[in-house]
């Protein structure tokens, strides 16, 4: 009986330890069911707004509650790489299927700026761990990129910031910090940037992007830097991307058409004012030349020369006669004009010989009386000119100009800009402007008139005055227009434009009227003096018969 009882105990606590064993293998078991069936996502930042403050939620995406028993950050910037263990409040840390919340809300923890580990872990275990970056990049990225990569000076660049939310959680309001631009003394103008205040979920990218108008010495180098910011929606922080940068060249505008520059070979630019047709009428037209400097020296001028050349027997046919040109100097012209020779007008004086300034201009004009055709019937539908400038570089000739003549009378159509609206008075002609200053805006009186001052003879209604603005210069307005119906503006995409107004009456001599489109525009904004040809011309007809086309290459000196 002794020995049946002692097995029984023997048994009896075999079975006891089993039922234990067994008990815990049910509760590891039970654990580790936990462990898989337990999932929950985390999401760090850092409040740049607020020194740094760390903020960490957490939350909940399995079946079973959650709770956070402890956070662990390892200082990965320092080289023992130290970890600090963050208790969690019971009250804050336990979560209930599929919610979640920030569990360090209550317990303010402020970060150095360095790379760190963020650890959360589980009462049961589980672990998720994040990469935290404090003082530099986070969960927004960015990248930025010009175009073009050299920039004309006086043109455009475009800057473009691409920002990507590469994190785990959406970003709010991710907008778009102010650029720097390095030296800021190249930023003549700037856009607002072209975005829209949005959100970025993970994985989601946007563009914005600005337009800078760019001024400086060729050569420089400009440095564009800027940011982007957000709001973390599971934490409620500030996220901030990595400050990006981008470095373009300023380089030279050489190239623009209606810009003159100085060359390697040092000489004077020629531009024309001239009538067409010319005669025969026995009026006097306007003629004249601009002698453009582009070097940085004074030059002198002893002779400019105008020649007619016509397809026929010279001797026979005469623009300009000897006999009759009696040329009249138009200010502020020195008074030196003869006709020396058939189909020649000379402007010529060796004795005192007309300075030039650096980078400047001079007009040489007159109005000359028209000659006469040979034949009885014939008009020249085209003549020839030809302009020659004698300075002390040396004998420099322009050609490609062209003018007409009609055998009988004619009306003698001239294009110039005017100190008043509708008027063709020498005083108040102008074929050149001077000391504009940059980014000023200056009021033009673009005209057509007849010096042919009879009634019989006009510039048909429905011809037309055409303005043709350089490039660089922007916002025009036109302010009035008499004598014509409502002028049509085109601008184009090299920053040159076109004003073209249409003639709703006929245009005569008589009284000394004129038509006039006035407008107004801004200079260019340069650092160093340039020079511009607003080119003004006209098409249309004498009478209805003959064709007209007056030119006048204005020059306009824009100087700081």
């Amino acid at each position: 009986m002794v020995l049946l009882t002692g097995g029984l105990s023997v048994s009896y606590l075999i079975i006891d330890k089993q039922s234990d064993m067994i008990k815990a293998q049910q509760v590891i078991a039970d654990s580790e069911i936990k462990k898989i069936q337990e999932k929950f996502t985390i999401s760090v930042s850092t409040d740049a707004a607020n020194k740094n403050r760390l903020a960490v939620y957490v939350k909940n995406q399995g079946s079973n509650t959650l709770q956070i028993d402890n956070i662990w950050i390892v200082n990965q910037t320092s080289a023992s790489k130290p970890a600090t263990k963050i208790d969690t409040n019971y009250t804050e840390s336990v979560l209930a299927p599929g919610y979640g919340t920030e569990i360090l809300k209550n317990y303010p923890l402020y970060m150095n700026s360095g790379d760190y580990v963020i650890k959360v872990i589980s009462s049961i275990g589980t672990i998720r761990a994040t990469d935290l970056s404090v003082g530099g990049t986070g969960p927004l990225k960015a990248k930025m990129m010009i175009d073009p990569p050299d920039v004309r000076i006086g043109e455009n660049a475009t800057v473009w910031l691409f920002v990507t939310n590469t994190g785990t959680t959406k970003l709010l309001n991710v907008t778009a910090s102010p650029v720097l631009v390095s030296p800021s003394s190249t930023v003549l103008l700037s856009s607002p940037p072209v975005q829209s205040m949005s959100d970025l979920s993970p994985a989601e990218s946007k563009i914005i992007s600005w337009k800078y108008t760019l001024m400086g010495t060729i050569g420089t180098n400009v440095t564009f830097s800027g940011n982007a910011t957000g709001i973390d929606e599971a934490t409620n922080t500030l996220v901030k991307t990595n400050t990006v940068k981008q470095t373009i060249y300023l380089r030279d505008n050489n190239g623009l058409g209606t810009i003159l520059t100085q060359t390697l070979l040092s000489k004077p630019e020629i531009f024309m004012i001239l009538p067409s047709p010319f005669g025969d009428s026995g009026q006097k037209g306007l003629w004249g030349v601009n002698v453009v400097n582009p070097t940085s020296q004074p030059i002198y001028v002893s002779k400019v020369v105008i020649n007619a050349v016509t397809p026929r027997a010279q001797s026979n046919d005469k623009i300009f006669d000897t006999s009759n040109c009696a040329p009249v100097t138009v200010a502020p012209t020195p008074n030196s004009w003869s006709c020396p020779a058939g189909n020649q007008l000379m402007w010529k004086n060796t004795i005192t010989p007309q300075m030039i300034p650096a980078k400047s201009v001079f007009p040489f004009l007159t109005q000359v009386t028209s000659g006469s055709l040979a034949g009885a019937q014939d008009d020249l539908e085209t003549v020839l000119i030809q302009t020659n400038v004698f300075t002390t570089l040396g004998q420099f000739g322009k050609a490609g100009y062209g003018s007409s003549m009609r055998n009988t009378g004619s009306s003698m159509p001239n294009v110039f800009l005017a100190k008043t609206t509708g008027s063709s008075n020498p005083t108040d002609i102008i074929t050149n402007m001077t000391n504009i200053k940059p980014g000023s805006y200056k009021t033009f009186n673009a005209t057509i008139a007849d010096f042919d001052t009879g009634t019989t003879n006009v510039i048909s209604s429905g011809s037309r005055l055409i303005i043709n603005i350089p490039k660089g210069w922007s916002d025009v307005t036109i302010l009035s227009y008499d004598g014509f119906s409502a002028p049509t503006y085109q601008s184009f995409t090299d920053t040159s434009s076109q004003i073209v107004g249409i003639l709703n009456t006929d245009v005569t001599g008589a009284a000394g009227t004129a038509k006039t489109i006035q407008f107004r525009a801004k200079a260019p904004p340069i650092f160093d003096t340039q020079m511009y040809v607003m080119y003004i011309l006209a098409d249309g007809d004498v009478n209805n018969q003959f064709p007209i086309g007056p030119l006048a290459e204005v020059l306009l000196q824009v100087t700081p």
